[in-house]
């Protein structure tokens, strides 16, 4: 140590003398404290860097933030108008639903009356058969029940149009409901069982439909029944220029006809044999044109339905007409048409044969 007290750091120190040469330590001392200083500065200024970057990224987070709740003001305010348009229109087809449910009540009251008239007509028709014995006399009377009838017919064929209109105006107004209820299902994503609560009342709504198209389908029956009762009306009729059909001094031949799962079955027999012989129709017809030629006098057909023989009238109708046309001897050689009757079948008067009788 030296006389102050302190350690001589020097590399060269000299002892007992005076040194002039203290300018490098003082350098080095000075240029270490300027490099200390820089660092320092130069952290700072990083820090400083970090700090402004840091600041700005909170602003505009803050400033996103406040976009953001802006936009989330805006959209609540359309989702609310938005909810308010689709109560208005659940409203509105709520009282679609009346106003159709209304109709509906109208039609059952239509049909109604319809089912009175066809029983008035069903009356009508018993009347005519008690007077059978007196077609002679009350020509002229048939005559202008015919007339009524065609009428009547005519206007059941109208009836039949108009409800055919309304059944479509119907589809139209359920189309219109289902456009409505997609554009409900696009707007209102959050009101789920609202809209499950409109699909069940648009069900409704299809079963209302499908009733009206039970209710056009017994128009058609109806329509049916009408025909088959102006059918009778002219078979009385041509009675009174005809001479009566009879099995007496012709071949009686028994036809069975039915349906059975959805197969036709076909069965025949002569007179006095028991068994029924099952064939096909091409078979049917080729042993009745056997028949008819072996016996000149002519062939008097008998078409049998069983009382559960799956059979339409309409399948009916026309199996006995072919039969009688081709193989018996009244229709077979009945070529002379009916005075004041027209000479080819319309709608109304399909045939000349009898309604076929659903015998056991």
């Amino acid at each position: 140590m030296n006389g102050g007290g302190f350690t001589d750091l020097r590399i060269n120190p000299q002892d007992g003398g005076v040194s002039e040469n203290f300018w490098p330590s003082f350098t080095d001392i000075m240029t270490t404290v300027v490099m200390i200083f820089l660092i320092a500065l130069v952290v700072l200024l990083a820090r400083n860097i970090e700090l402004v970057q840091q600041l700005r990224s909170t602003m505009e987070a803050e400033r996103i933030a406040a976009e953001l709740a802006r936009a989330t003001g805006e959209e609540k305010d359309s989702l609310s108008l938005a909810l308010g348009d689709a109560e208005e229109r659940m409203q509105q087809m709520r009282l679609e639903i009346m106003r159709l449910h209304s109709r509906g009540e109208r039609r059952e009251n239509i049909i109604a009356e319809q089912l009175i008239a066809i029983s008035d007509l069903s009356r009508q028709r018993d009347e005519l058969n008690e007077q059978a014995s007196n077609l002679m006399l009350l020509r002229q009377r048939l005559e202008a029940d015919v007339e009524n009838q065609k009428a009547r017919l005519r206007t059941a064929t109208d009836a039949l149009k108009n409800r055919e209109f309304e059944l479509q105006a119907a589809r139209t107004d359920v189309d219109n409901l289902q456009a409505n209820l997609v554009s409900l299902e696009g707007s209102l994503h959050t009101s789920q069982q609202q809209t499950a609560l409109f699909q069940e009342r648009l069900s409704q709504k299809r079963q209302e439909l499908d009733a009206s198209r039970q209710a056009n389908l017994q128009t058609e029956r109806q329509y049916q029944t009408l025909s088959g009762d102006y059918d009778s009306l002219k078979i009385k009729y041509d009675k009174l220029v005809r001479p009566a059909r009879s099995a007496k001094g012709r071949h009686r031949i028994e036809v069975r006809y039915q349906k059975d799962g959805g197969q036709y079955k076909i069965a025949w027999r002569e007179a006095g044999q028991d068994e029924f012989n099952t064939v096909q129709r091409t078979e049917l017809d080729a042993v009745l044109t056997r028949i008819d030629q072996a016996h000149p006098e002519g062939l008097y057909i008998k078409v049998i339905f069983p009382e559960k023989s799956g059979l339409s009238y309409n399948e009916a109708w026309k199996f006995t007409t072919q039969l009688h046309r081709n193989f018996d001897y009244y229709f077979k050689k009945q070529s002379e048409p009916v005075k004041n009757t027209p000479a080819e079948p319309t709608l109304e008067a399909a045939t000349d044969s009898p309604k076929p009788n659903h015998d056991e």
